[in-house]
């Protein structure tokens, strides 16, 4: 079994900011590299006058992410997480991918799914990775907060037994993001069949807009006025 402790064995190489792949070329050329698929949108990227927020679903294999800016989607995405020799290699990658979005976007808040605990190396990796993306978050002196797929949900739909199909449909169809109703992912025919791998590929980016959207609404409520 593969014991991951990022706290006592970190990744080999620390990334900084002045780094020259966090240029605008070092980024497009590891995205395609990466076999990243991202949309990006023009925008003003200096304004100040709302919260610019980072989500993430992270993955062992694919990584969801959306930025958002109050309620304008500024770029959304999934990226193919490469598998190397050693689990490090993989969180590295995951690394490098966040650290290039926090540099073009600079988000105040990063929003990340919190892991599943469950007794298995996915999950144990899963976890890993998601340590080692808030521990970088907080170097950066930014907001990361860790959110159940539950909290999630009932945040944004008010139903924490929602599926991802309801929730990516509801983001589409109720809460403002029509322009992704063509990554809408076609549901199977009977149940029973399960999803094809292709028709969820891009519930990994709605699960990324949903924690992003519901840390945006909390950050609304009286409360954090």
């Amino acid at each position: 079994m593969i014991r991951l402790n990022p706290a006592l064995t970190p990744c080999p190489r620390r990334v900084s900011l002045s780094d020259s792949w966090l240029s605008r070329k070092g980024i497009r050329r590891r995205a395609e590299t990466g076999r990243a698929l991202f949309v990006f949108t023009s925008l003003h990227m200096n304004s100040t006058a709302q919260s610019t927020i980072l989500g993430i679903d992270p993955g062992t294999r694919y990584m969801g992410i959306a930025v958002l800016r109050g309620q304008r989607l500024l770029v959304h995405g999934v990226h193919t997480l490469r598998n190397g020799e050693h689990p490090y290699d993989l969180i590295g990658h995951a690394r490098r991918i966040v650290l290039g979005y926090v540099a073009r976007f600079e988000p105040s808040i990063v929003a990340i799914e919190k892991p599943l605990l469950l007794p298995t190396k996915r999950a144990a990796l899963v976890s890993a990775i998601v340590q080692e993306l808030a521990e970088r978050g907080k170097e950066l002196s930014l907001r990361v907060l860790e959110l159940s797929p539950e909290d999630v949900r009932q945040a944004v739909l008010g139903d924490p037994r929602a599926t991802k199909f309801q929730v990516a449909t509801a983001l589409v169809e109720k809460l403002g993001f029509s322009e992704l109703r063509g990554k809408l992912p076609v549901p199977p025919a009977r149940a029973a069949l399960g999803w094809r791998a292709k028709d969820k590929y891009w519930l990994h980016m709605f699960d990324a807009l949903a924690l992003a959207l519901a840390v945006g609404r909390d950050l609304k409520t009286p409360a954090n006025a």
